[in-house]
């Protein structure tokens, strides 16, 4: 992975995990609400239970210790996956709002000669998303041509595809006849990405939930 490259993942992580933190005392408000309520609730059912036997108050409190531990434990998975959802989400945005950088142009250039130099083959296409391939067509073709050259010494020949990808940002990537891809789109990218993201960001979620500094 180039220092481009290389910068562009850790913008994505450092992002999601900034998101991630700013979630956490929502997040342990939400659990600290859900404990509250459960303590509420068994309480509640001791208090309509004083009367009868030890015998049927204790077979009531278990079960409703057990079907409160079921909701909170449901509620917590809930809220763990929208926290992560949303992350995720926001996280595209952000690389969305990167198609508006001055850099945009360098990005484009890097994931698509990236993907080329790990083809075989002499001849490649680029599918742009319909903007920028009006902004940005007739330069960049060449420009990966030069970066293949530059950092390989391979000669290879880049024209633009009629593939126009569904896509917040970046491209598209066929060797010739259509048989190698290279799918470089920010949502494909952030696909393969997402597990080592949300190994990080999780941990910061649980903690929140449980009420961990």
């Amino acid at each position: 992975m180039s220092e481009q490259e290389d910068n562009l993942a850790q913008e994505i992580r450092a992002d999601a995990e900034r998101r991630a933190e700013r979630r956490r005392q929502a997040a342990e408000r939400e659990a600290r609400a859900i404990l509250d309520a459960a303590r509420k609730e068994a309480a509640e059912t001791a208090r309509m239970v004083l009367d009868r036997s030890d015998e049927w108050v204790e077979r009531l409190e278990s079960v409703g210790r057990a079907r409160l531990e079921q909701r909170v434990a449901s509620l917590r998975l809930r809220r763990r996956r929208e926290v992560l959802e949303r992350v995720r989400a926001e996280a595209l945005e952000a690389l969305a709002r990167l198609t508006e950088a001055e850099g945009y142009p360098d990005v484009l250039t890097e994931l698509a000669a990236r993907a080329v130099e790990a083809m075989s083959g002499e001849q490649f296409a680029l599918g742009l998303r319909p903007r920028d391939r009006e902004r940005w067509g007739r330069s960049l073709p060449a420009a990966v041509e030069r970066a293949v050259r530059d950092r390989t010494g391979r000669a290879v020949r880049v024209t633009l595809s009629d593939d126009a990808p569904d896509a917040s940002g970046g491209l598209v990537v066929r060797g010739a006849g259509g048989g190698e891809l290279a799918d470089q789109t920010f949502e494909a990218r952030m696909e393969r990405l997402w597990p080592e993201i949300e190994s990080r960001v999780a941990p910061l979620v649980i903690d929140a939930q449980e009420g961990r500094p």
